[in-house]
């Protein structure tokens, strides 16, 4: 169900791209409007394809560029040969402010307020949301198939993944502090209700990796993990009288629950859901496509 979801965002996206010069008809010696065929998206699209939660209301479409900046915050690091004079004509180059008609919601608007974005521009606009992982790709990676986008999606979302883990850990680990737990019994009592027998150790051999092994632990293991945790917590802050013993007990319940659901889902226990590739290496490699990405749209122009 996941990856239908995934597969209808992309060719919504497919679908509602454009060109700068889709509608000019070339010359004898074409300009350079007719030469320019920056690929962009209309907001209007975008909000009807992402919806209010990561695109604002649509009376925040976003007119004044200069209220952008939180969006292009590379402007200073291109370098100042090739750099635009001014970060005004930055923005200006990435987001065209213009009239259009258009369905919002169900509603249809005429004559009403729109903006072409660049490929950068989108991009800039989703990498605001780290859970937007599939969709920050996709303006990544132009002329990639559905399958390239889903794979590598998945592969990064353990990135997004392992610091929501690591919050709910923080805040379950404060609990047994106040509570004035012993930690290393808390913790062995949290991994062995999640990887029943299989020791870190263990994981660590068999996998030939070192450090933490969450760093390591795929994607389903760690959403699981925090899954669990999550209502442990959950339950934990709605019950002021609650114990430490019964909050435990409750961690370690919902922890064993996801991991029956995981085999059953998955066919895969959690302890069979690791990478050779640290979360710090996985982190380099999106940083490193996220460079040569800017390196070669973020000096395209809209007009």
């Amino acid at each position: 169900m996941i990856k239908q979801s995934k597969q209808n965002l992309f060719y919504a996206l497919e679908k509602s791209k454009h060109r700068a010069n889709e509608n000019v008809t070339p010359s004898l010696f074409p300009n350079d409007a007719e030469l320019n065929d920056t690929e962009y998206w209309l907001f209007s699209d975008l909000y009807n394809i992402f919806g209010p939660t990561n695109m604002g209301k649509h009376g925040d479409l976003p007119m004044n560029i200069v209220q952008s900046t939180n969006m292009f915050t590379d402007y200073n690091k291109i370098p100042r040969a090739k750099r635009p004079k001014n970060f005004f004509n930055f923005c200006n180059n990435h987001i065209l402010t213009v009239t259009n008609d258009y369905d919002l919601d169900g509603v249809i608007k005429h004559d009403a307020p729109d903006a072409q974005m660049t490929r950068y521009a989108c991009w800039s606009l989703t990498k605001q949301f780290p859970n937007r992982i599939f969709s920050q790709l996709y303006f990544m990676m132009p002329n990639a198939t559905f399958k390239d986008l889903y794979n590598t999606g998945y592969k990064f979302s353990r990135i997004y993944q392992r610091g929501e883990m690591g919050i709910v850990d923080m805040i379950a680990n404060g609990i047994a502090y106040r509570n004035h737990a012993d930690m290393r019994a808390f913790n062995r009592a949290l991994h062995r209700a999640f990887f029943y027998s299989t020791s870190a150790d263990k994981i660590r051999d068999f996998y030939k990796i070192s450090g933490s092994i969450y760093n390591h632990m795929g994607t389903q293991s760690l959403l699981a993990r925090r899954l669990a945790l999550r209502r442990a917590i959950d339950k934990y802050d709605a019950s002021p009288n609650m114990s430490f013993n019964t909050f435990l007990n409750t961690a370690c319940t919902e922890l064993g629950n996801e991991r029956i659901k995981m085999i059953s889902r998955l066919n895969r226990a959690p302890e069979q859901d690791f990478s050779r590739t640290s979360i710090s290496n996985l982190a380099s490699e999106l940083k490193n496509m996220e460079r040569a990405f800017k390196q070669k749209f973020a000096l395209q122009k809209l007009r």
